[in-house]
């Protein structure tokens, strides 16, 4: 039998033994695992600081810092591991693959000491001085594995992440040796040794972590072509690329250490929990019979692969989600509380709202709830004087095609649950708070609190003033704008009102920096109140102004009729009034803003829902002209035809809150304006409320 025979044998006798302890490995009670890890501490790093507490204290917090910390500073267990590993499984003949090894150089031990706070370098050189190249490639491939695994990615990415860096390590490879033969004299190909810190906190994304495992794999391509240590002849150092060179042989050494990366990174990160869970001191040596049986839950986080994902499940979210289910294309939508609720009480719905709830087949049952007031009605707060009109009635159904009509927040938004539970395409989930984005390469990933998360073709972020996903777009965009006016409003029993309330019409009583919005909703059962104020203190993120002792005070001048309304507010909620200045853009990668995530807006011209719902629209017709893989098309056009419009609209709510809120010489003026008024003239709204609205 030739050597080269016994070789190969011997080879696939290993590669059976590797399987078997493996599987040992992974199939071993919680129990037998931790009585081994016991015995390798025990043996090599215990016996040196048994009576060293301080250093022992310093080691312990090092390690416990997660699973790569734990396994960089414990080379023993990865050998203990792979004790085995005797000759290379890769090549039959093992001649031409063996390297120094620990890439070179050893070990590397880096901490901050925790006497002097001295950051702590030195290079702890390995006693398996030489080994088969391969096992540099498994111990960076299992590391970069635990990166990658600490950094919530699943088991698909940390795979894409192996495959990436022993692909370019192969690239890397076959490039210095096509270099080096066409090199003249056939001299050294000159390769880099120098050595660069890792920004950890830098790496956040996927896109970092594969532009750190190619740099790795540069690096590690570069040492093992020519070693800083000169320990085989010439001829056997270019046998790496000579076995490289066929593409089965490439192919196998991808599936070789990915697997390997994958499993070791497994029993790594199970060490990692198994050790601290129960080796939190010294004593525990002393007595190791007391172990428990833990049950340890699977360590990868759940993904869910989505197309198109909704991030919000208010009004803007759902209507966007049934939008797309009625142009058949499926959506998840998901939704941080733990049921679908609109905070909130009554809404005014303009006829560009109505218009748009038709077309999404719910207007008939949103009329069922609403109310239909017959007028607009413009009163002097301080007075009681009618100051002007807009009549609701025939003319302006005809000007416009659709009726002003008035709701409970909470009735629509039950409709479009109700609308988007009668349909398979439209996926709903509660209990979802996203709490990080990250870019890939071909998708976009979200991450919940609890763990879920979702690899996006696209992300729509509908998830209101306080978005979240919009920091993600606008990094510098600060918090929502106040300028310090603040709302207290709620409903009543339509019995609790008397006649002069106004019960079919909705009435805006407007004074200095004050005003009162009444208005009957829910078929006429309830009636809808809310007063504004601006404080006179300067808003915080406390509840320690705009106090409903400052809104007794502010009101006090008002007529009998603002104060006695004034009496059935409710007083337990106070909202702070917020709108943001418009921004030029409203996506970053695979991510769009709608709703009040993009343009939120004072609710003085009540279009806060009816912009959402043009939203929607203007964004799935779009999407209906292309697919996925033209996002960018569909973001810019949605951008070009929404931000003019909805940053008009930011400006006219602005605008009316200015106009109403007057004193003095401008409030008299304004009076005369409002009071010269035909109360069926909508040629200032036309703009707003038409069909045609470009």
């Amino acid at each position: 039998m030739s050597q080269q025979t016994t070789i190969h044998q011997i080879g696939n006798n290993i590669q059976i033994i590797n399987e078997i302890l493996v599987k040992q490995i992974l199939l071993c009670d919680d129990n037998q695992r931790l009585d081994y890890l016991l015995q390798i501490f025990s043996k090599y790093e215990i016996i040196r600081k048994r009576y060293e507490t301080k250093a022992w204290h310093s080691y312990f917090r090092r390690i416990a810092m997660n699973p790569v910390i734990f396994y960089e500073n414990n080379s023993t267990l990865f050998d203990q591991d792979n004790q085995y590993e005797q000759i290379n499984q890769f090549n039959k003949n093992n001649d031409f693959i063996i390297i120094h090894g620990n890439l070179h150089i050893g070990q590397f031990q880096y901490y901050i000491d925790d006497k002097t706070n001295q950051q702590i370098f030195y290079i702890r050189n390995s006693q398996n001085i030489f080994c088969s190249f391969t096992k540099d490639l498994k111990r960076l491939g299992a590391n970069i594995a635990l990166i990658a695994y600490c950094h919530g990615c699943d088991s698909y990415e940390i795979n894409e992440i192996i495959n990436n860096f022993i692909r370019k390590y192969i690239k890397i490879i076959l490039k210095l040796n096509k270099s080096k033969q066409s090199s003249i004299n056939n001299q050294s190909v000159e390769v880099s040794h120098q050595i660069y810190e890792i920004n950890w906190q830098s790496i956040n994304t996927m896109k970092d972590l594969l532009i750190l495992s190619t740099q790795l794999a540069i690096a590690t391509a570069n040492l093992h072509y020519q070693p800083t240590i000169s320990i085989i002849n010439s001829k056997n150092i270019q046998t790496i690329s000579t076995i490289l060179s066929s593409s089965n042989q490439q192919q196998k050494l991808i599936d070789e250490i990915c697997l390997f990366s994958m499993i070791y990174a497994e029993i790594a990160e199970r060490d990692h929990r198994l050790f601290f869970r129960n080796f939190r001191n010294e004593r525990i040596f002393q007595n190791r019979n007391i172990l428990k049986q833990n049950q340890i839950q699977y360590p990868l986080i759940p993904t869910h692969s989505v197309s198109i994902l909704i991030v919000g499940g208010g009004i803007c979210g759902m209507a966007t989600a049934l939008n797309f289910a009625r142009a058949g294309i499926q959506v998840r939508l998901i939704e941080k509380n733990n049921e679908f609720i609109e905070v909130g009480a009554g809404m005014q719905l303009a006829p560009n709202a109505s218009r748009l709830l038709d077309q999404l087949g719910i207007l008939e049952n949103v009329q069922a709830k609403a109310v239909f007031p017959k007028q607009i009605v413009w009163m002097d707060a301080l007075s009681g004087e009618h100051l002007t009109s807009i009549d609701l009635g025939e003319k302006f159904i005809e000007t416009f095609q659709y009726p002003y009509i008035v709701v409970h927040r909470a009735d629509l938004l039950q409709i479009l649950y109700q609308a988007c539970l009668q349909t398979s395409l439209v996926i709903m989930e509660t209990n979802r708070t996203v709490i990080n984005v990250d870019e890939r390469p071909k998708s976009l990933m979200i991450q919940c609190a609890d763990g879920i998360r979702y690899d996006c073709k696209m992300v729509i972020a509908a998830d209101g003033l306080w978005s979240t996903l919009r920091k993600f777009v606008c990094h510098d965009d600060g918090p929502p704008i106040s300028v310090g006016y603040v709302t207290y409003r709620g409903t009543v029993d339509i019995n609790q009102v008397s006649k002069e309330a106004g019960l079919n019409t909705v009435q805006f009583w407007i004074g200095p920096d004050i005003h009162l919005v009444q208005y009957p909703i829910r078929h006429g059962q309830l009636f809808n109140q809310a007063a504004v104020f601006r404080s006179n203190q300067l808003p915080d993120e406390t509840d320690q102004w705009g106090t409903k002792e400052e809104l007794n005070q502010r009101f006090s001048i008002c007529c009998s009729h603002v104060k006695d309304s004034l009496k059935l507010i409710q007083t337990n909620f106070r909202w702070p009034v917020y709108d943001r200045n418009p921004i030029k853009k409203w996506n970053r990668d695979r991510l769009i803003l709608l709703g009040d995530a993009a343009h939120p807006m004072l609710q003085y011209a009540g279009q806060g829902a009816a912009q959402a719902l043009e939203d929607a629209f203007t964004l799935v017709d779009i999407f209906k002209k292309y697919n996925l893989t033209k996002f960018h098309t569909i973001f810019h056009e949605y951008e070009q035809k929404r931000i003019p419009r909805s940053s008009k609209v930011v400006q006219f709510a602005r605008d009316i809150g200015i106009f109403a809120h007057y004193n003095g010489i401008a409030k008299i003026l304004r009076d005369s304006i409002l009071r010269m008024h035909d109360i069926n003239d909508f040629s200032f709204l036309e703009w707003l409320y038409g069909e045609n609205n470009e």
